[in-house]
């Protein structure tokens, strides 16, 4: 009787087959849970780090602009050129500048557009003396100023047309609104680039002349519709 109770007491190999399946798949989906926890973590962190380097750039874009100078004296040194993918206007502000810089003084004109420094490819901003008669662009140093940048986009609103444009030939003249895109280098992570966008309005912005005057704290959304209760400024 003692030997026939004892085995019954053992696990016959079935058993023992099915407790290994089963613990398998349990570490199977514990593993699985794991690996998608740690892509999650990893794929927020650099979302993170992206956004990071964007919302500085931005911040430095938008205190610049809001930093604009002009003066009806002498209107085409302090004018704004707008490219396709470049912006250049005259600012009293020390954004993007180094702490040695001596253009943190006073007036300078800064030119924003998507550039190669050192074979590194990203933001690229550039500052000289805005009344130099003997200095452009060209003899700037250039300073990269965001690395993660793919696109920069900056865009005016046409208070005529209630549209956005790029076609900008006031270059004696400031726009009273402006629209800044920055797109973000695509990672592998990543579905799809992710971009910045902010509203600035300039508020020494002259009213350009045959054009009609329109209260500078409308509040223009991206379809360009006006919506006169919100402020315009969205930044």
């Amino acid at each position: 009787m003692r030997a026939r109770r004892n085995r019954r007491a053992g696990f016959t190999l079935i058993e023992l087959l099915v407790a290994l399946a089963i613990f398998s798949l349990a570490a199977a989906m514990a593993a699985g849970t794991f690996w998608s926890v740690l892509k999650a973590w990893n794929r927020g962190g650099e979302l993170l780090e992206q956004l990071h380097y964007g919302e500085f750039a931005m911040e430095q874009l938008v205190t610049a602009l809001r930093g604009a100078a002009w003066f009806p004296s002498k209107p085409e040194a302090f004018g704004f050129w707008l490219e396709s993918d470049k912006a250049s206007w005259v600012t009293s502000g020390t954004a993007f500048l180094p702490p040695d810089s001596p253009l943190r003084n006073g007036l300078h004109r800064l030119s924003v557009s998507i550039d190669s420094v050192d074979g590194e490819r990203g933001l690229v901003v550039r500052a000289w003396p805005h009344l130099a008669e003997d200095m452009d662009e060209n003899d700037a140093e250039p300073i990269l100023a965001c690395p993660e940048a793919e696109e920069f986009e900056c865009e005016w609103y046409d208070f005529d047309l209630d549209s956005w444009s790029q076609d900008w030939e006031e270059t004696n003249s400031l726009p009273k609104l402006v629209r800044v895109t920055l797109t973000m280098k695509k990672r592998k992570a990543f579905d799809e680039n992710l971009e910045l966008q902010r509203l600035v309005e300039l508020e020494v912005a002259p009213e350009i002349p045959a054009r009609e005057y329109r209260d500078r704290t409308t509040d223009v959304g991206s379809g360009g519709n006006v919506n006169t209760n919100q402020p315009g400024d969205g930044g």
